[in-house]
C-alpha cells in the first residue's frame, strides 16, 4: 500500500524559485511509490486550509515553504487534533528559524528522494490564547513586526538583507511597555521594549541561545524580557551578552523557562506568531502543548 502525501507549496516563499522544481518533486516522490497530491496556496486558501481539505486522504504532508506556511499547516493538525500524520518540511522561506535550529537542509529539493528515510523528531508546539498555535515563538515589542512588514518583494529580491535593513529603521525609534508577567508561581511587573516566548534557537534569523540550552520537547518555553536601557552602556551590555548567549546576570534582561505563561500589558499590544501578525492584544495565555507534533528530518542527498 503506497503512501499518500499531501504536497504544499508555497511558490512566493523565500525567492519564488520552488514553482521551477514542482516536477522533480512530483518525479521524486512517485519513484518512492508514493500518491502524490499537490496543492499551491493562494492569498484566499493557504496551508491550514488545504490540510482540513485534504487530511482524510493524507499519510504525510509535505510542507515546501517558509515559517508561516508549516505554521499553517501544524495549526490544522493541532485544531483538527491529529496525531497519526507527520509533517515533513523544506524550508524555503527568508529566515528559517526552526529549520536552523533542528540543523535541516535549507531549499534542497533533493532530500525528497530520501523521504521515506527520513527520522522522526517530536516536538513542542506553543498554544496561543487557546485559539492559535506556534511552532517556535510568540513575541511582541521591538522588531516583532519586521517580517510581516517587510513585502515579500523585498524578501524575494533581497532575502534576510531586507529584514535587516527594516530592523534598523525600528531601532530608531523603540517604544516600552508595562507589563506584567505571570508563570510557574511567580509574578513580575516591569517595563519592556520586548517579551518573546520561543521554542527555538534562533529567532528572526539571529541565534538567540546555545544549542546545548535549547530542548525542543521538555515541555517548556524559553522566555526573554528586555527592558529599555537607561544608558548607552546599557545596549552595549545588551550586545555583547546576546553574543555569548548569557542573560542571567543582565539587570535589563529577564530569562526564564516555563511552561505556562500569561502576559498582561497596560495597553493593547500587536503579538507575532511565528513571524506573522496575531493580533493587538493586552492579555495572552500562553501554554506548552508537550510532544505534540512529529516533524519527519529528511537528510540531504549527498550525490547531487
Amino acid at each position: 500500500m503506497s503512501i499518500r502525501v499531501l504536497t504544499i507549496i508555497n511558490s512566493t516563499s523565500g525567492r519564488g524559485n520552488i514553482k521551477n522544481y514542482i516536477n522533480e518533486i512530483r518525479k521524486n516522490l512517485e519513484e518512492q511509490n508514493m500518491q502524490v497530491n499537490i496543492q499551491l496556496t493562494r492569498k484566499e486558501y493557504n496551508a491550514k486550509n488545504i490540510v482540513i481539505d485534504n487530511i482524510r486522504e493524507t499519510d504525510l504532508i509535505l510542507v515546501c515553504g517558509g515559517d508561516g506556511t508549516l505554521n499553517e499547516t501544524i495549526s490544522a493538525l493541532m485544531e483538527l487534533n491529529i496525531k497519526d500524520v507527520s509533517v515533513a518540511y523544506i524550508p524555503m522561506g527568508t529566515t528559517n528559524d526552526l529549520a536552523r535550529s533542528l540543523d535541516m537542509p535549507i531549499k534542497d529539493i533533493s532530500i525528497t528522494k530520501n523521504l521515506l528515510q527520513s527520522k522522526a523528531k517530536i516536538l513542542d508546539v506553543g498554544k496561543f490564547n487557546n485559539g492559535k498555535y506556534f511552532c517556535y515563538v510568540t513575541a511582541f515589542g521591538v522588531l516583532t513586526d519586521v517580517s510581516y512588514n517587510t513585502s515579500q518583494k523585498a524578501k524575494n529580491r533581497y532575502g534576510r538583507i531586507a529584514y535587516y535593513l527594516k530592523a534598523m529603521k525600528e531601532l530608531m525609534h523603540i517604544p516600552t511597555y508595562k507589563v506584567k508577567i505571570q508563570f510557574d508561581e511567580e509574578e513580575l511587573e516591569g517595563d519592556f521594549i520586548y517579551g518573546g516566548i520561543s521554542n527555538s534557537q534562533s529567532i528572526a534569523g539571529f541565534k538567540w541561545f546555545r544549542r546545548e540550552d535549547i530542548d525542543l520537547a521538555d515541555g517548556k518555553f524559553e522566555a526573554i524580557f528586555i527592558r529599555k536601557p537607561k544608558k548607552i552602556s546599557g545596549y552595549f551590555r545588551l550586545l555583547n551578552d546576546f553574543i555569548h548567549k548569557n542573560y542571567m546576570l543582565n539587570r535589563d534582561v529577564v530569562y526564564f523557562k516555563a511552561n505556562k505563561i500569561t502576559v498582561t500589558t497596560e495597553k493593547n499590544v500587536d503579538w507575532t506568531i511565528d513571524g506573522e501578525f496575531a493580533g493587538n492584544l493586552n492579555i495572552v495565555h500562553i501554554e506548552n502543548c508537550h510532544k505534540a507534533i512529529e516533524l519527519a528530518i529528511c537528510e540531504r542527498e549527498t550525490n547531487r
